[in-house]
């Protein structure tokens, strides 16, 4: 959120001392001072705290965001001779916002590739080489700009602006406060007309009329800048797989840039003429109006694939609830009776579930298992076993069915199970190992994938109790996988083929009996998920709309109607309310438990914020800056009139 604060500081360094030239120019190298920093913190044999140069080198990238946010825009577009070359100056914008989303565009697919492509200091990847990319072309970027320094044209402020600025408000509402009584002004800034140019005051009035517009704008910003988030984190829940590549829920994000790459280019040759030979759309207001709108209809959108991926999440048990879940690795079907359900048969290698149990006011419950004696290939010595636990609310209990080293039913207790599906949508999986007996000692489970990548995960056992082991949750990728479960002895004891699947949760249950595995199985805690990712699209496409008609006009309304010298106040300005759309989005933050309502929230703000700013915009009275760079007032129905 701070490069989006910081451009104040930008436009107070353009428009009062150092100009736009000198201004981007400084803080360009801020910003390389930061991707230097970055480089630095990715080498792990230097003697230093990655932390903290991390933090340091991500303030001077803000820092040096910051300044150059207001300024860029500006500095290309006061190249053009206005009002000649007008129309020139609004294809500007739109190839501006072009080269800002081609960079982005290029950045989420290379940077990614490079810095896996490369492995460094003992690493798979190298991020000292994904970080060192974007520094070299920041530093070759500088060059090119400081070369080009003889084709600008360069203007230097002559006196501080914005101190004239806040000294004529200061003042003006100062002396309406003492005088509003007696003197009644068409505006508040014209009481200071008795101590300031009446230039200055003009000037202002714009300004302040252009800040007044930008009021309703963070409820836009708000909802684009929730790719990156919610809807990063929707990704993470839907099957991932496009034509047989599995892509990460990440890289959804790219599809926004390239969207607006391609849409740029027909907006600007296709839908603005034809708007204009019907007579719509005539002036950036609008087009911002509906490029609002636009993104409430993305989040309608969202909102309707959140419903529908609701079906598919895990039923983690509720306030007031538990689950039991109870897995049999018996060779003959069980009984299960549960003290808060009914009975039922739980057949041999399967697993039963009972689901978000009410818990009412009891502070336990028994769970009771009954098997045959002649139980597959094995009599039974006890063929009945009954346990109480402990109620823990919100918690799913698991409980292992199997039998002792004297031929005793036993049920084990092993940790509580997390339904939850990881934020990358990357597979969890656990290892569950019930130990028997003592004549198997220092497991190892080793996941061999086709590309012939290990993780090896080790149960050390020698000093463990009969019972369950069970390993933390780990996240493998997705794919199929050789599963060779050996022993201390270096034994290969068991082996089998598993597949992991996106967003899938399992449990690997082995057991144990007689110095032998007698029973692996893996069990799906929650199920992988199974709506397509592709299903964003229409979504990504609305937003991309709304992006291009909202921010490509709101920058161009910004420096077009801006008084000259306080052009990159009211860009920064522009930024700043982006700022404050990620500060609504934090607020608004887990308002709702479920996220569908939260996107619909935000598509009902939108189109009601959207409306007020069309009623707003409708007594905006554009101004049109002659070619002496004085400001002639017009009102927005003679500019329509004219056009006819």
């Amino acid at each position: 959120m701070a490069c989006y604060v910081l451009p104040v500081v930008g436009a107070i360094c353009a428009d009062s001392y150092s100009g736009r030239y000198r201004t981007i120019r400084n803080f360009s190298l801020i910003y390389l001072a930061g991707n230097t920093l970055m480089c630095i913190a990715a080498v792990p044999v230097l003697d230093h705290n990655p932390i903290l140069l991390s933090f340091l080198a991500l303030f001077l990238i803000a820092v040096g965001t910051g300044g150059l946010k207001p300024c860029v825009a500006a500095f290309g577009a006061e190249q053009f001779q206005l009002p000649e070359q007008k129309e020139l100056l609004r294809y500007f914008f739109s190839v501006f916002y072009f080269t800002i989303n081609l960079g982005g565009f290029v950045g989420m697919i290379v940077t990614p590739i490079v810095r896996k492509a490369v492995s460094c200091f003992g690493d798979d990847t190298c991020y000292l080489l994904g970080f060192g990319f974007p520094a070299v072309l920041m530093l070759l970027s500088i060059l090119l700009f400081v070369l080009g320094k003889n084709f600008y044209k360069l203007k230097t402020p002559k006196k501080n602006v914005i101190l004239e600025f806040i000294k004529c408000s200061s003042y003006a509402l100062g002396q309406k406060r003492k005088l509003s009584k007696r003197i009644r002004q068409e505006h508040w800034l014209d009481y200071a007309k008795s101590n300031f140019e009446m230039k200055l005051i003009k000037d202002m009035k714009i300004v302040f009329a252009i800040l007044l517009l930008f009021v309703p704008l963070p409820i836009f910003w708000s909802l684009f800048d929730q790719q990156g988030s919610r809807w990063t984190f929707q990704a993470s829940h839907m099957d991932a797989s496009v034509l047989g590549i599995q892509i990460v829920p990440d890289q959804m994000q790219v599809i926004n840039p390239a969207m607006v790459l391609v849409l740029i280019p027909v907006f600007d040759k296709g839908f603005y003429p034809y708007c204009e030979k019907k007579n719509i759309l005539k002036n950036p207001l609008h087009r911002m109006a509906l490029g609002g709108m636009a993104a409430g209809l993305s989040f309608i959108c969202a909102g309707i694939l959140e419903l529908v991926l609701e079906t598919t999440y895990p039923d983690v048990p509720q306030r007031n609830r538990i689950s039991v879940n109870v897995i049999n690795t018996m060779p003959c079907d069980v009984t299960i009776w549960n003290s808060l359900d009914k009975e039922r048969n739980l057949e041999s290698g399967n697993s039963i579930r009972f689901r978000n149990i009410l818990k009412h006011n009891k502070t336990s419950y028994k769970l009771s298992v009954n098997a045959p004696k002649n139980c597959g290939n094995i009599s039974l010595t006890n063929k009945n076993i009954q346990v109480q636990k402990t109620l823990e609310e919100s918690q799913e209990d698991t409980f292992i069915i199997s039998y002792d080293e004297i031929k005793q039913i036993r049920s084990y207790l092993t940790d509580p199970i997390d339904s939850t599906k990881s934020i990358s949508g990357i597979p969890k999986i656990r290892i569950d190992y019930v130990k028997n007996t003592n004549l198997l000692q220092n497991i190892t489970v080793t996941f061999r994938s086709s590309s012939g990548l290990e993780d090896m995960y080790f149960l050390g056992t020698e000093n463990q109790d009969f019972g369950v082991i069970a390993s933390p949750y780990m996240e493998i990728p997705q794919g199929v996988y050789e599963c060779v479960i050996s022993s201390g002895n270096n034994n290969r004891d068991y082996e089998k083929h598993f597949h992991l699947a996106f967003g899938g949760v399992y449990s690997l249950i082995i057991t144990e009996n007689h110095g032998k595995v007698e029973f692996v199985k893996l069990f799906t805690t929650s199920a992988p998920n199974s709506i397509n990712i592709l299903w964003q699209l229409p979504q990504y496409f609305l937003i991309s709309i709304a992006e291009i008609m909202f921010g490509v006009a709101g920058l161009e309304f910004s420096f077009t109607q801006a008084p000259k010298s306080l052009k990159t106040v009211t860009i920064a300005g522009w930024y700043l309310s982006t700022a404050a759309g990620n500060l609504i989005v934090i607020v608004i933050a887990h308002v709702f438990k479920r996220q569908a309502y939260e996107f619909f929230l935000f598509a009902v703000v939108i189109v009601a914020d959207m409306v007020i700013f069309t009623e707003m915009a409708s007594g905006y009275h554009f101004v049109e800056l002659e070619v002496d760079s004085s400001v002639l007032i017009v009102n927005q129905s003679k500019i329509e009139e004219e056009d006819h």
